[in-house]
């Protein structure tokens, strides 16, 4: 009985992994016979483990807010964070949500029936935010960013810019840069983000950040 149940969440983790694939190169129209087409699964296995297309949108988006959440959980801010340790977090943030941009599209857009999933996904956007106030708070604490950052009207227009660009950027990308790759139009993206500390970095920080070469950084890695 174990080994069946081994196998299901093998089988049912191995759709999720291949239907992400298939809506990211194809769009999130795309439909159950489709993902059976191109994925080479059959569709009565498919469909064994999600009645409709939602249901298997909503697995992909669990998947991604297990690994950010992992993602976090392995930051590790006990030491000095520089604002090029920084802006390598924000980077690899990016990574993880281009992995999953369709699913996270699909939150975005989609109305939720199930209340359950709804509490869940609210839940897990509050937990990241306490994890990115933590990470602010330790820019402040080792002299990047300034202490008027978490004036409550800085922080509320400082905090909904940082979402709107944080996330929204895949907006951007499905709509008006698909025909780029991700690696030309990420350093936009992340530059467009960053830019919105400008206003509150220390004198320490605003060097840094002048001096950061965001191509450089990111053919680096």
């Amino acid at each position: 009985m174990k080994i069946y149940q081994r196998k299901g969440e093998r089988s049912r983790e191995h759709i999720i992994l291949q239907a992400s694939d298939i809506f990211n190169t194809y769009g999130y129209y795309i439909t159950i016979d489709e993902i059976a087409k191109y994925t080479g699964i059959n569709k009565s296995k498919i469909s064994n483990h999600f009645s409709t297309k939602e249901s298997l949108f909503i697995a992909i988006a669990d998947f991604y807010i297990v690994e950010i959440q992992q993602y976090f959980e392995s930051i590790t801010i006990s030491k000095e964070i520089s604002w090029k340790d920084y802006v390598e977090i924000l980077s690899e943030i990016m990574d993880i949500q281009f992995k999953y941009r369709n699913a996270i599209i699909f939150i975005l857009t989609a109305p939720f029936k199930d209340e359950a999933l709804s509490l869940h996904i609210i839940e897990s956007f509050k937990g990241r935010k306490h994890q990115m106030i933590r990470l602010f708070e330790k820019l402040v604490e080792d002299n990047y960013l300034l202490e008027s950052i978490f004036e409550e009207k800085n922080f509320k227009i400082f905090y909904h810019q940082h979402a709107v660009l944080g996330v929204h950027w895949l907006n951007t990308y499905l709509l008006f840069d698909f025909n780029k790759s991700y690696e030309e139009v990420k350093p936009t993206y992340l530059a467009g983000t960053i830019s919105i500390y400008k206003p509150y970095l220390s004198a320490k920080g605003l060097a840094e950040f002048e001096s950061l070469d965001l191509e450089a950084l990111l053919i680096k890695k």
